[in-house]
Formats: C-alpha cells, structure tokens, sequence
C-alpha cells in the first residue's frame, strides 16, 4: 500500500472516530485515576500511532496495527483503537469492540410451566463447536432490552412471554468489548416451544431444544457441560434471587 492510500486509511479512521465520540461522548471519558488515558490531542495522537506502527513492524504485523480510530465496522459492532498513555508514562494504543446498538443486547432463560428450563443446542462459527445456551441476540435499533428478549424468544423458541423478570446487567468481556447486556427470566406460561427448530433458527445454527429439569440444569452448570457466559450468569442470577430451585425439594 502505498502513502497516498496509507493516507487515506487513517484519515477515513479518524472521521469515524470523531463521528462516534459524537454520538457516544461516555466512551471517551477519562475518569480521575484512570490505568490508560485516551488521547485526544492529535499530536499526541500521531506520537502514539507512530510508537505503535514502529513496534508492530518490528514484530512481523503490519503497521497498520498502529492506526488508531474506527478500524473496522459492520452493522453489528466497530472495533476501535483508542491512542493512550499508560500507567507508567508510555504512548501507545489500545483496542476494543463496541456494540452498533447503543442499548446492547439480551439473553433469556426460558422456564416452562412445570419448572423445566428450555435450552437450545447451538452451533458456534468462533470456536467451530456446539453449544447448550438460552435465547440471545443483538438489540435493533431503538428496542429495548426487554423487547430484544422477546422477539428472541419468539425467532429461536416460536413462544410468546407469558411475563418477564429482569435478572440483571453482564458484561460479556470488560477487557475488549464496551457496554452491557441484559439478562432475563421468563415464564412462558403454557407454551412449549416446537419440536424442531423452524428454518429461521435452523440458519442461525440452531438444531434443537432440550427442556430439563431444574436439578438437570444444575447438574450440566456443575458438570460443565454449560460454557456460555450468558447461560451461566442467566443462572447465577436466577438462583441467587431465588427464581431457580437449588434442588428437587
């Protein structure tokens, strides 16, 4: 690549870069005491791009890996290299996901009217395997977390909500992707979902359900069988609160 496109690149990163502090102004903050302080003077920007382009080179990246700014975007997440001075002085840059929709997403854990919790049998293209986890997915754009758990529900389940109880906040990775995600208990009353996924879910990887009982669900969390984060917070939470059986008692 040459300097005019090298250019180009940097400066197309930077605008997306200042279109989003706009948009997000939280995400930039640098609170008293703070480990790694954004940089936002564009000198000092340049110093530490250049620091980072330097060591990236001398390890067998390409210098890109020192651009700073929006890096890369997609309709479900930018991924963004902040310029910062560390701890101890040094420039340097730092990278992270943040979510397109400002709101995050959510995750639900489906209990039938005798207690028995659904799980879905989900197929993962990040790590190539299968997966047991509860009804999850991206926010759209203006829903709410309680809207994005039931049209979860409704796209992996076929159920409608018969109520929902908030559970709680997690996040999914405090040291690379920003923001929040919502968890939820829901009764679904009399609906059993169907007994084979239908093709919109069957094309999200999904290939089958499995209602448990309350102890088998806590035999699979002990038995790690379960690895999904949000499966295991969902049930965390829900028993911590009471909203789950310890045992069969």
């Amino acid at each position: 690549m040459g300097a005019h496109e090298r250019a180009v690149r940097r400066r197309t990163a930077l605008a997306d870069y200042e279109a989003l502090r706009e948009r997000r102004p939280e995400l930039f903050l640098n609170p008293p005491g703070a480990a790694f302080t954004i940089l936002l003077d564009p000198a000092e920007q340049e110093r530490a791009s250049g620091e980072a382009s330097r060591a990236a080179v001398a390890a067998g990246l390409p210098e890109s890996a020192g651009d700073i700014g929006v890096v890369y975007r997609d309709a479900y997440f930018w991924l963004v290299r902040d310029a910062v001075r560390f701890a101890d002085d040094r420039l340097g840059t730092y990278i992270r996901i943040v979510p397109a929709a400002a709101s995050g997403g959510a995750a639900v854990l489906p209990v039938l009217a005798d207690g028995h919790v659904v799980l879905l049998r989900h197929f993962r293209h990040a790590d190539r395997a299968w997966h047991w986890e509860i009804p999850r997915g991206f926010g759209d754009p203006g829903e709410d977390g309680s809207g994005t758990a039931t049209r979860e529900l409704q796209e992996e389940l076929g159920v409608h909500v018969g109520s929902l109880t908030y559970l709680g906040p997690v996040s999914p990775d405090t040291g690379l992707r920003v923001g929040t995600d919502h968890l939820y208990l829901a009764h679904l009353d009399g609906a059993r979902p169907a007994d084979a996924p239908a093709a919109g879910a069957r094309a999200e990887g999904i290939d089958g359900y499995e209602a448990v009982s309350q102890e088998e669900f806590r035999s699979m969390v002990a038995g790690r069988l379960i690895s999904d984060a949000y499966t295991l917070s969902a049930y965390a939470l829900a028993t911590a609160r009471g909203l789950l059986k310890t045992d069969e008692s």
